[in-house]
């Protein structure tokens, strides 16, 4: 029924006529107009108690099974129809529907092999906090199959659209135009002044922008933004929304959009980041702590120029590491991963205090196995100095780390601990191929890169290879990670196997598009967006970009599954 397009936690399908979801759905289930579907077959939820709606539900409650109340004993649940299925047609094709009748017991489903899902009680799921349940259908049914929550209203389709439903409904626009009430983004608001078609028109018209904005947020990476706009304004969708622990697989590694940061520090994109932070190998034990700036990557501040300058001038390498919220600590090799905002006020949060020194911890216990001697300088203000729960450091900073004083004692204090790295096989060289191997072991989960390579000012990776020089990688200059080629792709494949993002097909590929009917299987740990090797009877062949998780890839019946970019000849 539909093909992924683009991942950010929720999803942007097209159909066959390339129209894309989220989107508007009027479909004839059983029989039933859109209209007849809410007051028929879902419960009621603050409807006006007026014959004329109590006639409708009558008419259409269908005699082939009597819907289960949400709150029904499980004692009494087994006469109750729990499952409605059937066909429907929409432009011009028909599909294949089940209508989910579970109530509160969520372990009653029994999934179909359909093409759309049509959530029961929807209303009473959303206010009962029990919203989980969408994205647990969804781990279970194929990315083609489509999720349809009827009787919604506008502010909750952003954070539905974010855990897994495609099509929605605007019944609610004709009812509560009926009784007087106006649509915003964000809430329904009761007026005199517009008469039945004003503001039945304006209702319509607000879920066709709510949904425009939630396909461009997806397409764009800001659809958590969004969701936390409108979701904020709503305890119940706040509640649904802090409950949720997202499919990490459903966004990419690093987004070249700037990250929005609120005042919820858990956020997705954060936590995959911190999951891969603990393979991160420090090169020096020589160990300097920097502010953030508000530029990213950070190299590029002026306040980050000057602290580059006064370390080159010590002519002494160090491990430069800057701690921040909400990402906690990010090596400098890493900076180009981190692309985000946050509004500073100069005060931590306890969260944030924790994170951070959670983060640094862990940090420095890695620099103790490795060097077992090693020296910490912290080059930060006093609102950083404040919240270190460390014993022995060397403060640097003079309340104002880019004064020239500051800089001059950050210099001083470098060529002072100097002696620390001469035994250890520390150099700049080193360092610099040691960034790109952690980016690597970031990135892909083992480090595949040799330990003789030549970066160019491109950011080309070369190295020998049966004698020859070949460029193995480059590093995107929009997000940071590393791209494959051909050599290095085999290089990655011969190195890690079916441990690191392989797919398998079943043909001689060529340059192009992976469907269904050529794959056999994958690591289902890939991400979307993620650079990946393709093999047939574990053989190399070729490199790629993953248009879906390797978990959805496995499910998938039609559509794209990979952008295949090259093969070997």
């Amino acid at each position: 029924m539909l093909e992924p397009i683009a991942y950010d936690i929720g999803r942007l399908c097209k159909e066959e006529d390339k129209e894309l979801t989220p989107k508007l759905i009027d479909i004839d289930v059983i029989g039933l107009s859109q209209e007849k579907i809410f007051y028929g077959i879902m419960t009621p939820f603050r409807c006006p108690n007026s014959k004329s709606i109590y006639e409708l539900r009558k008419s259409y409650v269908k005699a082939d099974g009597i819907k289960m109340p949400f709150d029904t004993f499980r004692e009494l649940t087994s006469i109750f129809k729990k499952s409605f299925i059937g066909t429907v047609k929409y432009k011009g094709n028909v599909f294949k529907y089940q209508i989910l009748n579970f109530g509160k017991h969520v372990d009653l489903i029994e999934l179909e092999d359909a093409d759309l899902y049509i959530i029961a009680d929807g209303r009473r799921l959303i206010e009962r906090k029990e919203l989980q349940i969408i994205p647990k259908i969804r781990e279970k049914i194929s990315p083609n199959s489509a999720i349809y929550s009827p009787a919604v209203f506008p502010w909750e389709i952003p954070l539905l659209a974010y855990i897994g439903v495609d099509y929605f409904d605007d019944s609610l626009a004709k009812l509560y135009a009926s009784m007087g009430y106006k649509f915003t983004k964000n809430r329904a608001v009761k007026v005199d002044s517009f008469s039945f078609e004003e503001l039945y028109n304006n209702n319509k018209k607000v879920y066709e922008e709510i949904l425009e904005e939630v396909r461009i947020a997806i397409k764009n990476g800001f659809l958590r933004n969004v969701v936390e706009e409108t979701a904020v304004s709503h305890p119940y969708l706040w509640a649904n929304y802090r409950r949720y622990e997202p499919d990490l697989r459903n966004i990419p590694l690093s987004k070249e959009n700037k990250i929005i940061v609120t005042t919820n520090i858990n956020i997705p994109e954060v936590k995959k980041y911190l999951e891969r932070l603990d393979n991160y190998e420090p090169y020096s034990n020589i160990i300097v702590l920097l502010p953030c700036s508000s530029k990213k990557p950070y190299s590029i501040s002026q306040s980050h120029q000057k602290f580059i300058k006064a370390i080159k001038s010590a002519k002494v390498v160090v491990e430069e590491v800057i701690l921040t919220s909400p990402y906690g600590l990010v090596p400098r090799a890493l900076e180009r991963l981190v692309n985000y905002d946050i509004p500073v006020t100069g005060e931590w949060s306890f969260e944030e205090i924790e994170l951070i020194n959670n983060c640094l911890k862990n940090f420095l216990k890695k620099v103790k196995e490795k060097f077992d001697d090693y020296i910490v300088i912290a080059h930060l203000p006093e609102h950083y100095l404040e919240i270190l729960e460390l014993d022995d450091i060397v403060i640097t900073s003079k309340g104002n780390p880019t004064s020239e004083e500051a800089l001059k004692n950050l210099t001083d204090t470098l060529k002072k601990y100097k002696e620390l790295t001469k035994s250890k096989d520390i150099n700049k060289k080193g360092q610099r191929i040691h960034n790109i191997q952690q980016l690597a072991e970031f990135q892909f989960g083992i480090n595949f890169i040799p330990n003789e390579i030549f970066i160019n000012h491109k950011g080309q990776i070369f190295t020998k290879i049966n004698n020859k020089n070949q460029q193995i990688a480059s590093i995107n200059p929009k997000n940071g990670l590393l791209i494959l080629t051909l050599s290095g792709g085999e290089l990655l494949w011969n190195s890690g196997g079916k441990d690191i993002n392989y797919i398998e097909v079943n043909y001689e590929i060529k340059k192009g598009s992976l469907f269904p009917p050529g794959f056999v299987d994958c690591n289902e740990n890939i991400s979307y967006n993620d650079e990946v090797v393709l093999i047939k009877d574990d053989t190399f062949l070729g490199i790629g970009r993953a248009l879906m998780s390797g978990f959805e890839m496995k499910k998938a019946k039609h559509g794209a599954l990979v952008n295949i970019r090259n093969v070997k000849s």
